[in-house]
């Protein structure tokens, strides 16, 4: 199966510098590339389906943190993986809170840069190795922290509310009451202090990985 690509950055030599990289691998596509995150959304609402958007941080009329809070919004099916320049904690950071699912720099080594698509379709995060440490220490803890606050059942019934099953179904499947399914799913609600199934559903496949 191909892997599709949008690419997303404001210097057109350098989305052309890296299609020629991916387009000399057989299970890779381009099929889309953008200036901004603006041009990106519009893409999308043409029905461009990409299963992984490169995107820069820094753009003009919307910026990759920006269209990575719309992308996990309305698009939480779509891995983005952050390609830049710069490699401040800061800046990693506004990403993955945002929703990207890896992040790597702008001198990434080819065979990397591949590797970190390939790794985001298989729903894992990915980090250039050149990135500070204290990134690693802050992710590892915060996916240890997350994972902490829902109990076994509890994660279950989400992983099963982000492939869309109803509480009924989740019953059946589960071998349990109605009642108890939806007591779970306001428990969790309230740990997480999320108020929508859909933003659940989003927590779900960003953090249930």
């Amino acid at each position: 199966m191909k892997i599709n690509i949008l690419i997303a950055d404001d210097h057109q030599l350098f989305i052309d510098g890296i299609k020629s990289i991916l387009l000399k691998e057989i299970d890779i596509d381009v099929i889309a590339e953008a200036n901004n995150g603006l041009e990106v959304l519009k893409l999308l609402e043409r029905d461009i389906e990409p299963n992984v958007i490169i995107t820069d941080i820094r753009m003009p009329v919307l910026d990759g943190i920006s269209l990575t809070k719309e992308l996990t919004k309305d698009y939480p099916k779509i891995k983005v993986l952050a390609l830049s320049m710069y490699d401040q904690t800061a800046d990693v950071i506004e990403m993955l809170d945002a929703g990207a699912k890896g992040y790597v720099t702008k001198n990434v080594e080819k065979s990397e840069l591949v590797n970190a698509i390939h790794t985001l379709v298989k729903d894992e995060y990915f980090f250039s190795d050149n990135l500070p440490k204290d990134i690693k220490d802050w992710f590892n803890k915060e996916q240890i922290e997350i994972k902490a606050i829902l109990t076994r059942r509890e994660k279950e019934i989400l992983g099963l509310l982000a492939k869309g099953r109803t509480s009924i179904q989740m019953a059946n499947q589960l071998k349990l009451s109605k009642y108890t399914i939806d007591t779970h799913r306001k428990n969790i609600h309230k740990k997480l202090g999320i108020k929508t199934n859909t933003g659940l559903v989003n927590y779900a496949l960003k953090n249930l990985s």
